[in-house]
């Protein structure tokens, strides 16, 4: 890994970017990225704040009726996982960092409940959630996570051709 003349990168951070994983958590990193960038050049932004940020819900209420698992043993499998062991939402509570319990599907529209996992994922992932006292136990749990959230993305990202449209603009395929 290249320094790019920066003060020295720790050894420690040197070895997680060159992890077995970097590669999965970059893909990740910019189907995240470019999902919200579609989102909001389609108009899909949250008109409560004044930042610009993805209207991750309005897009899944808009499209939940069409969300489908039908035919795609890939995405049931990962509907299946994320179901199972959704991840855990970090918390700061009496100015201490903890967990609060994972919100387990209940019911009603499927997209909404998936696309809201895949956002605490990313937030985990990015916004170094995952260690807040110690080290996860169980590092392949994160990897199965992004796998699923990815898989997700990908089938959400075909249920409107204007935000599949945007998401692609600018990118030579």
């Amino acid at each position: 890994m290249e320094d790019y003349g920066l003060p020295l990168v720790p050894e420690a951070i040197r070895r997680i970017s060159d992890s077995a994983d970097r590669k999965l958590a970059w893909q990740f990193f910019l189907m995240f990225s470019r999902f919200e960038y579609a989102l909001k050049r389609q108009k899909y932004v949250r008109a409560d704040r004044k930042d610009a940020q993805a209207a991750w819900k309005s897009f899944a209420n808009d499209h939940a009726a069409k969300f489908s698992a039908n035919h795609d043993p890939r995405l049931q499998r990962a509907i299946a996982y994320i179901k199972q062991a959704p991840p855990k939402r970090q918390i700061h509570e009496n100015r201490v960092l903890d967990w609060a319990e994972p919100k387990h599907f209940s019911g009603g529209p499927l997209l909404p409940w998936l696309l809201d996992q895949v956002q605490i994922i990313r937030n985990n992932l990015f916004h170094g959630g995952k260690f807040p006292q110690f080290a996860v136990s169980d590092p392949s749990r994160d990897r199965e996570l992004i796998e699923s959230a990815l898989v997700v993305l990908g089938h959400a990202l075909r249920l409107n051709r204007y935000i599949e449209h945007r998401f692609l603009e600018g990118i030579d395929l």
